[in-house]
């Protein structure tokens, strides 16, 4: 017999022992559910006294992000949770056709799931790096960021807080910030990378490289493992990430409900 419970005060230290048995799995669930509850809504689903899996829904950012994490024959109870428009969902390839019947003009795309063991990556390293830190580094990023033409446009506060509460690090070539990469989930077990990305008209010289490396050092000083999210055909990112020392253990879908993002 299935039920559906939604995780509160009663119940929240029994979902976070289930999140723990695998960390690199459940790695978003476990980071929002004990770092930005406030902005986390999760549903859980048990049989018996088992939980069998989770719906989170984090609201945090332009868009509700969605984790759907169960097996399928329980996923048609856990999806009717989800925003009914305007969000990105996260899930196994598997569950596509049941995301597909509650959102038919849904667009999804396949994202390969890497990570790197400390002891197992090669880091490069160049003056050009630092992390960033101050005003005028969130300046630097608003405009660098301005040239990705799929995501929101932030204000420069936006990015002082992001500076503020998360590892940045960017390439500067004659001052200007030209490429970055930052981690954005920071837990004991693994540190999850994110939001690389190079000004178009300087890629190809290493720069992604170079902070990717950057902020992988730092992750595995602190964590025995750090993980990354790529779309499967960016083939020249994933060859940047293979150079560290990444190594691609799985895959997850991106799919998007109406916000035109893309990964």
């Amino acid at each position: 017999m299935f039920r559906i419970e939604k995780v509160n005060e009663n119940n929240k230290q029994c979902v976070i022992d289930f999140l723990r048995l695998d960390v690199i799995r459940h790695v978003f669930a476990l980071y929002d559910i004990l770092h930005e509850p406030e902005h986390t809504t999760m549903y859980t689903i048990f049989e018996g006294e088992q939980l069998k899996g989770y719906i989170l829904i984090y609201t945090a950012m332009e868009f509700p992000s969605v984790v759907l994490e169960c097996e399928g024959d329980i996923a048609e109870r856990l999806i009717k949770y989800a925003p009914k428009n305007r969000c990105i969902i996260h899930v196994s390839p598997s569950l596509l056709p049941i995301v597909t019947r509650k959102f038919s003009d849904e667009k999804h795309y396949v994202e390969n799931w890497m990570l790197v063991k400390r002891g197992e990556a090669d880091f490069f390293r160049s003056k050009l790096v630092r992390r960033l830190c101050a005003d005028d580094d969130a300046s630097n990023l608003a405009i660098l960021l301005s040239s990705q033409r799929d995501r929101p446009k932030r204000s420069v506060k936006k990015y002082i807080d992001l500076i503020s509460n998360e590892s940045i690090y960017g390439v500067f070539v004659n001052g200007k910030l030209v490429s970055y990469a930052g981690s954005f989930i920071q837990l004991p077990q693994v540190w999850m990378i994110g939001g690389v990305y190079t000004d178009p008209r300087h890629r190809r010289k290493g720069y992604a490289t170079l902070a990717t490396s950057v902020v992988t050092e730092e992750a595995l000083k602190h964590a025995e493992t750090a993980a990354l999210f790529v779309r499967s055909d960016n083939c020249s990112a994933i060859k940047v990430y293979e150079k560290i020392g990444y190594r691609k253990i799985g895959e997850k879908l991106w799919v998007d409900i109406g916000t035109g993002m893309k990964p």
